[in-house]
């Protein structure tokens, strides 16, 4: 019996060898020799992990369909474990990250799984039989086959295991352990295997009824069943991985480098067929043409021509191809951006609407916004070109941007930030020509510009955060640490949303390096915070980092218009009414003393912006700010005299600095001026309150302060600062912006909330409701800041006083705020057809005429304009020699007559402005 069951044994063996020549020399065959591990590179920050691997130079596909590159990738991730992201460095960088890199992390803990199975028991200890170390032998080799397959296809090793325990399931019922692995076996060895066998097998049949043990037949079943029941035990462990798409490979046609050339001369309609027959629907809008490009997507293997040879020795080999790319999909970006841009749309939205921006030299850049179905909130969606070049165009890209690393400039330019940008720009355009003349391939004007300008942006600009702040609807760009791990968030049109952006550690300390230089000041762990202006963008940044930020670099981008604020420009927002236009500048012509307060992002700096075009450009204007948000430069271009005065930051101070206090006493040494605050906080206001009280701080005193009411104004000033209240009494009026939210929406409107004056009644003792008069108060209900009381029937003091200051009554004076309504309301209505009307410089022309026509009517003058027209017309001029009893009476009408001699001038003007355009 003994004799029989060796030979049986032996029979076995030489199947199952069988059987593992066809495992080995299937479409996962792999070379006896070791094969290398890929190069790849760990990048380390505090709360992130990354994995580089280095394919540039490997002749594999770069991708897990490809038998090669995901053993690799395998063998690598079983060494570093816990890795934030995998990234596979090609032309395009490939990130796996989130579920995708845990899909992978669970593919390669799949050879582990089965290998730990190859040191257990196969046979009990306890059994007698001679035949029990050919049977532990050939359970061994049946486990090391499966954990030789799932080396680098652990899903074909699932499926292998799968189908064995099936296939033995069906033969359960056998009387002899051979006969299970012969129904198995004859069905996956070559035909000229089959007949010795069978003739064996029949042979042996022939013996089994007269030599049948009964007890050996049933111990080796429980046995055997114990065997499968570990297989089992490994299939269910395997089992956690989803499903993915499987491609027979009798739908794979074997694509020769002539075909491929052939598909991209319109001549693949062939190929065409059999890649739709290959990946189904995984590639949908093919149409003409098939490139490499979209053959290798999937399977960059099957165009190379050892495929061929596999095919054909191997043509018993399994029928199936897993697509693993389809089922652990990447995040594709250019290798020039370390930043991530997510352009599949969560599930969990809904679109909304979507918009191009037309960015620098015609580049297009296309924004959609979702609205998320389960929290209220919505999702800002950016799709750079650059994330979608042609392979050619990348290729030539990286090549000149690798020279212009590699540059070192002879001159200053390059350490000059103000012409940093042009000076990349023209480098790579020269270097761009070069490339393509000696290449031989075209590209057009438009494209070389475009392009030069993308290589200065990811050089020496902003990256992608160029393109968040180049939309005219974002107001702020918030990026919270670890920045990696959080998307951008951006405000559009004052509703705060997330983004499908996410900036890499490396483009946060690449922006925080050039920061440094551009501000000139100090920034890292002594000193962790770093405030600065940049002008070209029209952006306040700050920038926090370890240790006040203890997770990384955070910043915070606030924009305020290149183009200066006008009042008919708040108009149109909102912000103001054309009534409180009005009255703004009023105050501001009759030098007025004001605050400006609100919380963090509610305007106030914007409106503080458009007051300034309302005092008359004969007076000087002195400005003191730690970080330049005014629009200096605009208004000296415009006319006016303005001198710009920095002091030290608020937040940290730097030896190279001048205080605010300094800044001040210089300030009031300069003469009669106008004196602008960008902010009042600290000790500075008791000297400027001081200078106020005596009458040497000149024409008028204006500044921005935190504060979200007049009380929380008065009790910061008086109470924090140190003011004393009769010195509180030098400030006119109070401005309060707020950012309000109507009915409770998410979204963030922008208001003038609260306009109140400062009583000059002497109070022992005042409270802040004391001290201040509503002159206007901003109700929700009609979304509009409206007239109170005191405005409206001509009990406010501030007026008064101006009115006294001006020679006139509080009635005529309530008129000239009416005028100067109508004034802005009619800019403001015309520059919603012709936008120019609205800017800086046609907003200062019109003021600067109101001005004229108005001191031509007082002094009696006929004025004749640029355009040929009398503008004040003689019947009124007899209210310059008229008695003072009777001034009131006889000129109530001039000022109807002077807004319609404004009219007629600006019409023409709008007129001339529009011809000037087209």
């Amino acid at each position: 019996m003994i004799g029989k069951w060796g030979f049986y044994l032996n029979i076995k063996a030489k199947l199952h060898d069988a059987v593992n020549a066809l495992n080995y020399g299937s479409l996962s065959v792999q070379d006896k020799k070791v094969e290398e591990t890929c190069s790849y590179r760990i990048k380390q920050t505090k709360s992130r992990k990354t994995i580089v691997i280095n394919c540039r130079e490997c002749d594999s596909g770069s991708s897990l369909n490809d038998m090669h590159c995901r053993k690799n990738i395998f063998g690598i991730l079983q060494k570093e474990v816990k890795a934030n992201c995998l990234v596979l460095s090609r032309l395009y960088e490939r990130d796996y990250e989130g579920e995708a890199l845990s899909l992978l992390y669970t593919l390669a803990g799949f050879e582990g799984i089965v290998t730990a199975y190859e040191s257990a028991e196969k046979v009990p200890r306890a059994c007698t039989f001679s035949e029990k170390k050919n049977c532990e032998l050939e359970r061994k080799k049946i486990i090391a086959s499966f954990a030789k397959t799932v080396e680098g296809d652990p899903l074909k090793a699932r499926l292998e295991i799968k189908r064995f325990i099936q296939e033995k399931r069906l033969n359960k019922n056998s009387d002899r352990v051979t006969q299970k692995f012969t129904g198995t076996i004859l069905e996956r060895i070559p035909e000229k295997f089959t007949g010795k066998i069978t003739e064996r097998v029949t042979e042996k049949d022939s013996e089994k009824n007269s030599e049948k043990n009964s007890e050996t037949t049933s111990v080796c079943k429980a046995c055997s069943e114990r065997f499968h029941q570990m297989l089992y035990e490994i299939e269910g462990k395997l089992s956690v991985f989803p499903e993915i798409p499987v491609i027979k490979k009798s739908e794979v046609r074997v694509l020769s480098k002539e075909s491929v050339e052939d598909s991209k001369k319109g001549q693949g309609k062939t190929i065409e067929k059999t890649i739709r027959k290959m990946a189904g629907n995984l590639i949908k809008n093919t149409s003409g043409e098939v490139t490499l490009a979209e053959i290798s997507r999937h399977f960059p293997f099957l165009s190379t021509e050892n495929l061929k040879e596999k095919l054909e020795k191997n043509k018993s080999a399994a029928e199936e191809l897993y697509d693993y790319e389809s089922g652990i999909k990447p995040h594709v970006r250019p290798p020039f951006s370390s930043s991530r841009i997510y352009a599949d749309v969560p599930e969990n939205t809904e679109f909304l609407e979507c918009y191009d921006i037309d960015g620098r030299e015609g580049r297009k850049l296309e924004v959609s916004i979702y609205r998320y179905i389960d929290r209220p909130e919505k999702l800002y969606m950016i799709r750079p070109p650059e994330y979608n070049l042609r392979e050619e165009d990348l290729r030539l890209l990286e090549k000149v941007r690798m020279r212009m690393i590699r540059h070192r400039p002879k001159d200053l330019a390059f350490t000059d930030p103000i012409v940093a940008r042009e000076y990349f720009k023209r480098m790579a355009k020269a270097l761009l020509e070069e490339e393509l003349l000696t290449s031989g391939k075209a590209c057009s004007p438009d494209e070389l510009e475009s392009y030069a300008d993308l290589l200065a942006r990811y050089t020496n600009g902003l990256g992608i955060v160029e393109d968040l702040l180049s939309d005219a609807r974002i107001t702020d760009v918030y990026i919270n640490a670890p920045a990696d791990k959080n998307p951008v968030h951006v405000v559009l049109e004052g509703e705060e949303c997330v983004s499908n952006v996410f900036l890499s550690q490396d483009d946060l300390d690449a922006l925080v390096s050039r920061f440094r230089i551009i501000s000139g000041r100090p920034f890292g762990e002594a000193i962790p915070v770093l405030e600065l202006n940049l002008e070209a963008f029209g952006v306040r940044v700050s920038v926090i980092g370890d240790p006040l930020s203890a997770s990384g670099l955070a910043y915070a981008f606030r924009k305020h218009s290149l183009s200066p604020w006008t009042l008919p420009k708040l108009i149109n927002t909102g912000s103001v009414s054309p009534y409180a236009a009005g009255l703004l500048s009023f105050l501001m012509d009759g030098q007025a003393s004001v605050l400006v307060a609100g919380e963090v992002g509610a305007g106030k700096t914007s409106l503080l912006s458009a007051m300034l075009l309302e005092i008359p450009q004969k007076y000087r204007i002195l400005t003191i700010e730690d970080t330049h948000e005014l629009p200096i430069e605009e208004l000296q271009s415009l006319g006016w005299k303005v001198q710009g005065m920095s002091s030290q930051s608020s937040v940290l101070k730097s030896g190279a600095e001048m205080s605010p206090e300094t800044a001040l006493r210089a300030a009031l040494r300069l003469g009669n001026s106008a004196l602008v605050l960008g902010e009042v906080r600290g000790e500075e206001v008791k000297v400027l309150y001081e200078a106020m009280q005596v009458g040497k701080a000149g024409n008028s005193v204006i500044g921005t302060i935190h504060g979200s009411s007049t009380e929380n104004v008065y009790e910061r000033i008086v109470h924090t600062l140190g003011v004393p209240p009769a010195s509180f009494k030098a400030t006119d009026a109070v401005i309060i912006c707020s950012s309000i939210r109507l009915e409770g929406s998410m979204k963030k409107l922008k208001r003038v909330s609260h306009i109140a004056e400062i009583t000059s009644a002497v109070i022992e003792n005042p409270e802040p409701s004391d001290i201040f008069t509503d002159i206007m108060k901003y109700y929700a209900s009609q979304d509009c800041l409206l007239a109170e009381k005191a405005l409206e029937q001509g009990q406010s003091e501030l007026i008064e006083k101006i009115a006294r200051k001006w020679g006139i009554s509080i009635d005529r004076a309530l008129k000239n705020i009416e005028l100067r309504a109508r004034i802005k309301e009619k800019i403001a209505i015309e520059g919603l057809k012709k936008s120019f009307l609205l800017e800086a410089e046609a907003v200062s022309q019109a003021n600067n005429m109101f001005w004229l026509l108005s001191d031509s009517m007082k002094n009696g003058e006929s004025y004749e304009n640029e355009y040929g027209n009398n503008l004040i017309d003689s019947s009124v001029n007899s209210c310059a020699v008229n008695s003072a009893d009777n001034f009131e009476s006889d000129c109530r009408n001039d000022l109807e007559i002077l807004y319609r001699q404004w009219e007629t001038w600006f019409e023409n003007f709008a007129r001339k402005g529009s011809d000037k355009g087209k």
